[in-house]
């Protein structure tokens, strides 16, 4: 058999001109990753340049894919660091200052461009503020390199940004340098990591690979805030339907990524606590929700009609739990239960910023070990022979009981192991939150960049599990040959 023009996509391969006694027609065959490094003459998948790399989310994500990053740029002089050591080069600086013409050729154009001139913590400015002009950059970098594709993330709040002005100058021009549009809303919660992170994510597509086409029906239903927004640009905009990731239901809660041993630096001084850890004490069972509490929530898009593919969703929230004694603005006031997810992380830059958890203890059992102490609790068990010594182990079991003794009752059960503190997410949590295994914390940290920078960089950080799910879809998109060949023989 011999092909003497095709086009592929993932999935499958369009095979055209099929010789050894068949017409010519169209065939499909299942892909293999033997028959994509064929198409892309010996490449394993695709490359792709990143702009505004941050610590590199898309790059987690895409590598994982076969991506193979072939440019990045990044201003910030600690970010640039870290992604240096977790990546093994360093990213060009200002990408205002680079000429498109010296960027190399990819497949794949992302970037996490700056979200504080339409983010809602910010001003909100939009173009008038330099950083929302930094859109212009990747626009002028597509035209002159016309990658296949593009993958651009941002706060919610471009949505609607000056009246949905912002998002309509974006898609117009993202039309005139020749590229179809989709977008979405994601969140966070819904691909494995327990955080409220709500972002948009506009995939663009090159006009010669793909026919334009109005959104579909199902994408302009309800009166929620993307829908809407569909509808009026699809009146004049060239778009097409991508194959958004589902968003159907959270698996995971804030106590699945929480590390097992914290440093004391990272706890909130009792003194400052007390109030709201008597609170907790007095009124667990309101306050702390089992995994059976979380709300069950049917969204509804006015008199009953649906306004989502997956109508019935498990919806978890942030479970805020109260407010602690410092002062300054209410949100670095807030406590949240581990039962729940955590709310947004932001840059987080000093003044107890970073998100406030009550965690719970137990209860610390004196031992002669190193650490000096063991925890029990509920259903435990503790050897209360010696209770006062400082050179015997209290012995605490984990759901069993300890070796019983003649001499007698030396067998304790906790019964309620109730004793919480108040401490901050670590860096290695928020890292966790947006999808970053430990090791790449690991590296970083090891760099020497401090805390607050970490923090900082998880908080402007795009989620890793978020763009892999969008990765995948995206792929059969990047593998595609110009429209052009389909009628060549």
């Amino acid at each position: 058999m011999r092909v003497t023009k095709w086009r592929g996509y993932f999935g499958n391969i369009v095979i055209f001109g099929i010789e050894d006694g068949l017409d010519k027609h169209f065939c499909e065959i299942t892909m293999t990753w033997e028959i994509v490094e064929l198409m892309n003459n010996g490449r394993s998948s695709f490359t792709y340049a990143s702009l505004f790399s941050g610590i590199g989310g898309f790059e987690q994500a895409l590598n994982k894919l076969g991506g193979i990053c072939v440019f990045a740029s990044e201003n910030d002089k600690f970010a640039a660091r870290a992604y240096e050591v977790l990546y093994g080069f360093k990213p060009a600086g200002d990408i205002t200052k680079i000429d498109a013409k010296d960027i190399p050729d990819h497949d794949l154009l992302t970037a996490g461009f700056p979200c504080q001139a339409f983010s809602v913590a910010g001003k909100r400015k939009g173009f008038e503020d330099t950083r929302g002009t930094l859109f212009f950059e990747i626009a002028r970098i597509a035209k002159e390199k016309q990658p296949k594709a593009l993958l651009l993330e941002n706060v919610k709040g471009l949505v609607n940004h000056d009246k949905g002005r912002t998002l309509d100058i974006m898609i117009s021009i993202l039309n005139e340098i020749g590229y179809i549009i989709d977008f979405e809303v994601l969140n966070s919660k819904y691909f494995g990591v327990p955080q409220n992170r709500e972002r948009i994510f506009i995939v663009a597509i090159r006009e010669d690979l793909i026919e334009a086409e109005p959104f579909n029906e199902d994408s302009l239903k309800g009166n929620t805030i993307v829908p809407k927004r569909k509808r009026q640009i699809n009146e004049w905009a060239k778009t097409f339907n991508f194959d958004w990731p589902e968003q159907t239901e959270v698996t995971t809660k804030l106590k699945d990524i929480l590390e097992t041993d914290v440093d004391e630096k990272y706890y909130l001084d009792e003194e400052k606590t007390a109030k709201l850890v008597a609170q907790l004490d007095k009124e667990l069972p309101a306050h702390f929700p089992t995994p059976d509490d979380i709300n069950n929530t049917l969204r509804t898009g006015g008199k009953g009609s649906l306004t989502a593919k997956h109508n019935y969703v498990h919806i978890a929230e942030p479970q805020m739990i109260g407010h602690v004694d410092i002062k300054g603005h209410d949100a670095i006031k807030r406590v949240y239960s581990t039962k729940g997810i955590s709310p947004t992380l932001t840059t987080m830059g000093g003044g107890h910023r970073e998100p406030k958890i009550a965690e719970e203890q137990g209860l610390p059992i004196r031992e002669a070990t190193k650490k000096g102490y063991a925890i029990a609790e509920e259903g435990d068990s503790v050897n209360i022979q010696f209770p006062n010594s400082k050179t015997r182990r209290g012995r605490v079991g984990k759901q069993i009981a300890n070796t019983l003794e003649a001499s007698g009752i030396n067998q304790g059960v906790v019964e309620s192991s109730s004793k919480y503190r108040i401490r901050k997410l670590t860096p290695l949590e928020c890292w966790r939150l947006q999808g970053f295994p430990d090791k790449a914390h690991e590296v970083v940290k090891a760099a020497g960049i401090s805390d607050s920078q970490r923090y900082k960089q998880a908080g402007n950080a795009v989620t890793v599990n978020v763009v892999e799910a969008i990765g995948k879809r995206l792929i059969k998109y990047l593998l595609l040959f110009p429209k052009t060949l389909e009628g060549e023989e």
